[in-house]
């Protein structure tokens, strides 16, 4: 198994009541834009079984470029969804070491 050279990872809180809203949105809406954009090879989202923050997305990359690229800048940002994202924060993360057992 060989894990992704380059990775992006997001996480955020919602504000309380438009959980809903906003992962049909996400999952919906937001993803299928993302992952049309060259670059990005795949993406999964996870939901924190306790504490904060709530939601993380990993998208792997085929490199650091995916997210400097027309397609990208064209619909990276929260749209209709901003008023409700609390706590956002987004991290690039380079492979440095694979160890597979």
């Amino acid at each position: 198994m060989s894990f992704p050279a380059t990775i992006l990872l997001t996480s955020v809180d919602i504000a309380p009541g438009a959980e809903e809203e906003f992962n049909r949105w996400y999952n919906e809406q937001h993803l299928p834009q993302v992952m049309a954009c060259p670059g990005f090879r795949s993406a999964a989202r996870y939901e924190c079984t306790l504490g904060e923050p709530r939601y993380i997305a990993v998208y792997e990359l085929e490199s650091e470029q995916a997210l400097r690229t027309p397609e990208m800048q064209r619909i990276r940002g929260w749209a209709e969804m901003f008023p409700h994202v609390r706590n956002f924060h987004e991290r690039i993360y380079t492979r440095i070491h694979e160890h597979a057992g």
